[in-house]
Formats: structure tokens, sequence, C-alpha cells
């Protein structure tokens, strides 16, 4: 064979070497995973080698073939860039499209909402109960996470802003309260700065704790700045709030549903029955509605209020006792009609 002939050969080998490594490369990258690894979620934990986490998805039966996966990476240029965290695996998923999320980080993200009007207590149970999230507090007290997180107050009731936060696999509990009570600060602010004038509140510490309040008393956003109204006037004008949430926190566990004449005269720091003025903290996770209504109350006349015979949250107004004294007989004569209905 001339010195010309061998070359041909050696030209035309190279040619099919590189057309079969195109070929293979071509299958490495958009070849699938294996049959049902679909709606499936994987964990790349950290310090893993590309060969770990090879080993891994096979393990999990999301790989049928590690090798072309992991020939994928080093064709794809990311092998060395894998980040941590936590995939989901959809049915439309290749080799190619796996690797180019892991490279980029593009982890599953999850969600955890902070209901309006939620106890500090309340949250720490819903808290607790997210298994991905990474348990680290070990308050259970609003006084204990205050301490905790080192909030700046010494309770940590309505510190922490009602919204729905995105997280991902690795940060934790303390972490996602923080950005609710950072989150918090920025909206209570916002309704401070909006205030309206000669609002009897101190401070903006004071529109939190009446936003509190509203935020138990009503569901019903226009009617949130209406009692605010009422409770300021009565502030200003030295009466006692008289409202049955704050008692209802302040008597704690030994509520059971029904509020009672026995806890309407039980004396605590939270009694609106006993005492004048606010309570000393917030006794609810308050949202954007109630902290506007708390700093903008609604102008007018009214004194009291009392749940409307409908039975659809509403609330009836008045001026005085004697309207208030009727409006309550109203209420209870539908309640004793609806009873004796029902039975």
């Amino acid at each position: 064979m001339t010195g010309e002939a061998r070359l041909g050969v050696f030209a035309a080998a190279a040619a099919l070497l590189a057309m079969t490594a195109l070929y293979g490369g071509r299958l490495a990258l958009e070849s699938p995973l294996a049959q049902g690894a679909a709606n499936r979620v994987f964990v790349v934990e950290a310090g893993d080698s590309l060969g770990a986490v090879a080993r891994s998805l096979e393990e999990n039966e999301i790989l049928a073939r590690p090798l072309l996966f992991k020939l994928a990476a080093f064709l794809s240029g990311s092998a060395g860039r894998i980040q941590v965290g936590e995939y989901r695996i959809s049915d439309a998923d290749t080799h190619r499209a796996l690797l180019r999320r892991m490279a980029r980080g593009e982890v599953v993200q999850r969600y955890f909402t902070i209901v309006e009007g939620w106890t500090v207590g309340e949250l720490l149970e819903a808290l607790a109960r997210e298994d991905v999230l990474i348990s680290t507090l070990a308050a259970r007290a609003p006084e204990e996470l205050a301490t905790e997180l080192n909030l700046g107050y010494p309770h940590a009731e309505g510190l922490f802003f009602p919204d729905t936060y995105a997280y991902t696999r690795g940060e934790t509990d303390a972490e996602l309260l923080m950005r609710a009570r950072s989150l918090m600060e920025e909206k209570l602010g916002a309704a401070w700065a909006g205030r309206s004038a000669k609002l009897p509140l101190a401070d903006p510490y004071e529109a939190l704790i009446l936003a509190s309040i509203v935020e138990r008393e009503t569901a019903n956003d226009a009617e949130r700045p209406v009692i605010a109204g009422v409770l300021v006037r009565r502030l200003a004008q030295r009466m006692r709030l008289q409202v049955d949430p704050a008692v209802i926190y302040g008597v704690g566990e030994s509520y059971k549903g029904d509020i009672t004449r026995a806890h309407l005269r039980t004396d605590t720091p939270y009694n609106t029955y006993t005492r004048h003025g606010l309570p000393p903290t917030p006794i609810s996770l308050p949202g954007e509605a109630s902290l506007r209504a708390a700093a903008q109350p609604r102008p007018g006349s009214y004194l009291y209020y009392v749940a409307s015979a409908r039975l659809d949250g509403s609330h009836v107004f008045t001026n005085t006792l004697a309207e208030h004294n009727s409006a309550v007989a109203s209420m209870l004569r539908s309640q004793r009609a609806r009873q004796v209905r029902e039975h």
C-alpha cells in the first residue's frame, strides 16, 4: 500500500471515529432518563462528585445508563458545575436538560404560607410540619422566640408578615422567619408613614397591636378601617376597648372555643374589659389591610359594634350604648330562633 493510500485509510478511519464520537455524544446528551423517572425529586448533597450523583440517580431508578450521563456531563461542560440542591424530574427530561438545570442550580421551589390572623404559636406549629425546612428553633412561646431570634422586642407576637414565602431545601426555619420579620418591618413602616393626623397611637408598635386586634375582629376588608375607627375613638375617649379576641389571647389554653363570663372577669394584661388601653403586645399576625386600617381608621362617630345576625362575618355599628344593646338583643334573638329551627 502506498503512502498516499495509507493516509487515505487513516483519514477515513479518523472521520469514522469522529462521526462515531459525535453520534455517541449526541446520544449521551439527548438520551432520555429511565422509564418511570418523571415527577420524582432528587437531591444533590454537598460534596457529591459527578460519579456519586450518577450512582445515586441510578439507585433511585432515574438513570438507566449512568455512563451516558457522565459522558453527557463532560461533553456539555457540566461535570464540575453541578450545584447542591433538590431537583424535580420531568417526563421530558434528557441527560442534557437535567444537567443544564443542575449546572444552573434551578432547584425545586417550595412554598410556606403564613396565614393572616395566625398567632406565633400557630406559626411555630406549622413550621414544625415543614419537613424540608431545617428545624433549628427551640422556642415554643413568643417570648422565647423573641430571645432566640434577637428580635429587639421581649415578645414575638405580631412581628412576622403573613405572606407566601418561597424556599429551597437547605434553608432553615429561622431564616424564613427573619425574611417574614423584615417584610413586616417594611409594611408596618409604610403604613405608619401614611398614618392619619392626630392618631392616638404613640409609635408603630402600637399601630401593630391595633392592627392585630382588627385582624382578629373581622375578615371583611371593607370593615377593617371602620372597626379601627371605633377602637381609636374608644382609646381617645378613655373607654375600655372590650374586644373578645384580646381576652381570648390572654386566657390562653383555658379557652376551649366559647368565651365565658369567667373569661371576661379574669384579669390578665390582655383583658380589655378589665383594663384601659391597648394590650401590651399584638395578639395575632396582621396582614396589610389591617395595618393600613390601624394607621388610617375611618372617621365617624361609631363607638360600638357587634356581629350581625346575617352570619356573613359583617357587623352592626352603632353610636350609643342603647343602640348597641338593641343590636346585641337582635343578634341574640336571631341566634335563638336559628337554634330552634335547627332542632
